[in-house]
């Protein structure tokens, strides 16, 4: 739960500084900096490359090897965060937008997201040890401090160079209070172990992972990065202003993901792992089925109250497309941990390239044509694709999920939940009524369908009974 908490209120904060830096930069600054956003992110595959995983997989079974593989984890990561910064440095005067000042401020934010993969690195470490509140607080501060800094930059009228700068010293935080606190934990880096063939068996099969994450990664952000290509920054501005929305909820999978997979890793035998999955998609159902409807419902309102008439003109069709999205992505997020609990496989490549085809193949065809829409409908697609790939490919290691069953009470709470939705009310009263329907809805049906989850759901809050 405090996991949860802080990715919640981190994830508000960035979206506000998304609003903010879409209200006052205007749309084509602003889709400036969510290209170089969307570049710094594909960038920062590469220095995260799977270590993470496969440091929270060995030190979960041999925690008394977790200072080593930090020592490595933390080694490696410079290494390739300086050469793929520097390659990205050589490159970026071929392809930036808004001439010199977008050159500048570009740089300034693929740095500022390579240095948050550092935080990643002791995120991970806490993670193997299942004590990762602290470094959810320190995530939480760090996001907090770095949308205060960058609103303030903007409201300073700094414009786009002013905003990266300020990114970047919010991010910085993040590593160097983490850094500080794993020592006072008794768990900083054993620098002294570190060797080369400690080197080489920590890269030992994470490549498999890695190109499996840099794939996804491209599947993430290539939208973005095609419709700037094809269609121009005005367009990436207003698809960017959408996409958020996806983002913002994602927190929900990284949460679940992060809490599951070390107890899939310390005994990843196929029921036990099915189980975790079970749990986890009911988990992110009962978040994201809700707010697809919402979306589905409300979408225009929901974008005129966030970023103006403008965005919600000509981002509704995108918005509606998009919808589906977080959900279809967190069952392939927490499927591609599942069927990598046991240690990386092929399999989890293999569904990554065939998502990442189909994303590729069709983004090329219809974005030049559709643009922002096109691209949304895409997304959605792809990790649908995804999804069910990963968890026909990983039947053997994860077993196969009962979907149906651990969505079913979502499904028909948000079902009732429409009814609100759709009334001639304002778009706040719709809302918060159709939570207060959603909410007791959701819980009968989960009490008469899977009453362990409720059982599961009262651990989490720490509360002996719920009705």
């Amino acid at each position: 739960m405090t996991l949860g908490v802080a990715e919640i209120l981190g994830k508000v904060s960035m979206l506000i500084l998304t609003v903010g830096a879409a209200r006052m930069l205007g749309v084509a600054d602003f889709g400036a900096f969510s290209y170089a956003l969307a570049i710094g992110t594909l960038a920062a595959v590469v220095p995260l490359w799977g270590y993470d995983i496969t440091v929270i997989q060995r030190a979960s079974a041999q925690p008394g090897g977790l200072r080593e593989l930090l020592a490595g984890l933390l080694a490696m990561r410079t290494l390739l965060a300086v050469l793929v910064f520097v390659v990205i440095a050589g490159l970026w005067g071929h392809t930036s937008l808004s001439g010199d000042q977008g050159t500048a401020a570009g740089l300034l934010i693929v740095a500022a997201v390579l240095m948050d993969t550092y935080t990643e690195a002791y995120r991970a470490a806490a993670a193997a040890l299942q004590r990762q509140r602290v470094m959810a607080l320190i995530h939480l501060v760090q996001r907090l401090l770095t949308a205060g800094l960058a609103l303030l930059a903007l409201f300073g009228h700094s414009g786009l160079t002013g905003l990266a700068v300020a990114f970047l010293v919010g991010t910085v935080v993040g590593p160097l209070t983490a850094a500080v606190l794993m020592r006072r934990m008794g768990f900083s880096p054993g620098w002294r172990a570190l060797s080369t063939a400690g080197l080489v068996e920590l890269n030992r099969g994470t490549w498999v992972i890695g190109v499996a994450s840099l794939v996804l990664m491209v599947l993430f952000r290539a939208d973005t990065v095609m419709i700037a290509w094809f269609s121009g920054e005005r367009e990436v501005g207003i698809y960017a202003a959408v996409y958020r929305l996806l983002e913002t909820t994602l927190f929900v999978s990284f949460v679940t993901a992060r809490t599951v997979f070390p107890l899939m890793a310390a005994t990843p035998e196929p029921q036990r792992v099915r189980r975790y999955s079970e749990q986890g998609v009911s988990m992110m159902a009962a978040v994201f089925l809700p707010y697809t409807v919402v979306l589905w419902c409300r979408g225009y309102g929901v974008l005129d109250l966030l970023y103006g008439r403008e965005f919600a003109d000509e981002g509704t069709a995108m918005l509606a497309w998009l919808a589906p999205a977080p959900l279809l992505y967190g069952v392939s997020y927490l499927a591609s941990y599942a069927i990598v609990a046991a240690g990386p496989t092929l399999r989890a490549l293999t569904s990554s390239v065939l998502a990442l085809a189909v994303n590729l193949g069709l983004n090329c065809v219809f974005i030049p044509r559709y643009g922002g829409v096109a691209a949304a409908f895409t997304t959605s697609l792809s990790y649908a694709v995804y999804a069910a790939a990963l968890i026909y490919l990983g039947r053997a290691r994860a077993g196969l999920p009962r979907l149906a069953r651990a969505v079913l009470p979502a499904i028909a709470a948000s079902a009732v939940a429409c009814g609100p939705l759709l009334a001639p009310w304002p778009l706040v009263p719709a809302v918060a009524t159709a939570v207060l329907v959603y909410v007791p809805c959701w819980l009968l049906v989960t009490w008469l369908v899977e009453p362990h989850q409720i059982q599961v759901l009262r651990r989490m809050l720490g509360l002996r009974r719920m009705a």
